[in-house]
């Protein structure tokens, strides 16, 4: 859960001598403390980077004492061992120490080194993620008629077109057996049939339905907690700290700036569109009064339209806002939708072209049967150009576009083709725009905290996103990349 900020982590930060500690807690399986380990370690490495799966990683260096810092499964050593650290600060005020949670952490890969001075072990570790991943295995096994697993979802490795996303990951997270999860309600469903391989891990299912839609993510949080959420754009976010507490602790900055991969143009080809024997074609429409009018064989009822059918039409005027679509004149007509279930705006259909749309059942009624929503010509696309202000390296303020363009062939409609163009081209424009700081350890701080600050070379005050920080305990130091926020960019105020 995210840490609840107080004065008195304030004032420790403050403090003129920071006198540090350190608690590695040794941990079973079922998260339960056996032994420590801090008085062992003689240095360490912790770090988080938001555009990781495996958000958090820890490393560290003991000396070996004994016997019990051997490899195997009564030692301290071992793949079920889990080990849970500490970052603590002592007040000067009132002698306490303040510990703040980093992570709870897998054993990927040991070392040992030895010389006439010591034994030393070097320890890298991974948050929870491994487990799920397929560094530390968590694959999904190869289900059988005659294995009758529980989860719908891991029975023949399909989760079927139709689906709730939030459900569908919901079946995958408690099939892997984890219990402590936070998953936000995208609110949409899966738009064709995912099917896994043998080999496939929990977290290959995760990002195939999370790279479904624009702009989700997946991660454990520093108490092991499984998140599923929309990434955060910082415009509803608060300015977490400014200079009163930065302009103390600040040691050092570096403003390094690179025009390599700086694209202010995105365009996105998401999937190829394939009609089956149970989806309809015509090759004309006829458009009176906004209500396109298609006419398909055997269909003289909505209910034999079976949900998420495609659908797909020539268009023979351009819409106007808002149009309506019916078949063989079936009353009511129903809407017709984007991918983000928003009515078309005028012009959006286009004439003399062919359109896929598929349909959605909503009740079980003919009164108010479902909508139509628009995936887009045979293939998917869309196409993005940054024209904020702001941004040093928009179109408008360059002049000329720098594009890109890729492949994304999860993406089922034109409209989550755009949203992702929106994003990329936010990630190669605003997110390119950084700066570096060296400062004392803020050890509650996490990525995508949006704080404000004024860099030392142009006396600018800004608004700024973390997106990746990393220390050493025994520096007391921390190294910190923010990139510059900015409300004018669509992607932001735009996904508010």
């Amino acid at each position: 859960m995210e840490y609840q900020v107080t004065q008195s982590d304030i004032r420790l930060l403050k403090q003129g001598v920071q006198e540090i500690f350190l608690r590695a807690e040794l941990l079973n399986s079922s998260y339960k403390i056996l032994d420590s380990l801090e008085g062992q370690i003689i240095s360490d490495n912790y770090s988080q980077d938001n555009e990781s799966i495996q958000r958090r990683s820890y490393s560290f260096d003991l000396i070996v004492l004994n016997s019990s810092f051997g490899i195997g499964k009564d030692k301290k050593i071992w793949m079920d061992k889990r080990v849970r650290v500490y970052y603590g600060v002592k007040s000067l005020r009132t002698s306490e120490i303040r510990w703040y949670l980093l992570g709870i952490f897998c054993y990927v890969s040991m070392k040992y080194t030895f010389s006439l001075q010591e034994k030393r072990l070097s320890v890298t570790c991974a948050d929870l993620m491994a487990l799920y991943d397929g560094t530390l295995n968590g694959q999904l096994g190869g289900y059988g008629s005659s294995n009758n697993p529980p989860a719908y979802a891991a029975q023949s490795l399909t989760i079927p077109a139709g689906e709730d996303i939030r459900s569908s990951v919901l079946a995958i997270v408690k099939e892997a057996g984890i219990e402590n999860y936070i998953i936000n309600d995208i609110k949409k469903p899966i738009p064709y049939d995912l099917t896994f391989e043998t080999g496939a891990t929990y977290a290959d299912v995760w990002a195939k339905i999370r790279d479904l839609y624009d702009s989700w993510e997946f991660y454990f949080d520093a108490d092991g907690t499984f998140i599923w959420r929309k990434i955060p754009t910082g415009l509803d976010e608060p300015v977490s700290f400014n200079d009163s507490l930065l302009g103390s602790i600040v040691i050092s900055e570096d403003s390094d700036t690179k025009f390599d991969e700086i694209y202010n143009v995105t365009e996105v080809w998401g999937k190829v569109l394939e009609l089956d024997s149970d989806d309809r074609y015509a090759e004309t429409s006829s458009y009176n009064n906004q209500v396109y009018d298609v006419n398909y064989d055997s269909c003289s009822s909505w209910n034999d339209i079976d949900n998420l059918t495609q659908l797909a039409f020539k268009v023979t005027v351009d819409n106007s806002d808002s149009p309506l679509f019916t078949i063989n004149g079936l009353s009511p007509a129903i809407s017709i939708y984007d991918g983000d279930g928003i009515p078309l705006k005028a012009g959006v259909l286009k004439k003399d072209t062919v359109y896929v749309f598929r349909y959605r059942r909503l009740t079980d009624s003919d009164i108010c049967p479902g909508a139509l929503y628009l995936l887009g010509q045979f293939q998917c696309y869309g196409r993005y150009v940054e024209e904020s202000k702001d941004c040093p390296f928009s179109v408008t303020n360059l002049g000329y576009e720098i594009p890109q363009s890729l492949d994304y062939n999860t993406l089922s409609d034109d409209a989550a083709c755009y949203n992702q163009a929106q994003y990329l081209t936010y990630q190669s424009t605003a997110m390119k725009d950084t700066i570096q700081l060296t400062c004392l350890v803020i050890p509650w701080l996490e990525v995508n905290t949006k704080i404000e600050y004024t860099p030392r070379y142009n006396h600018v005050t800004s608004q700024y996103i973390v997106k990746n920080i990393s220390w050493s305990t025994g520096d007391g130091t921390m190294s910190i990349t923010l990139y510059r926020f900015l409300e004018s960019f669509s992607y932001v105020y735009k996904n508010k």
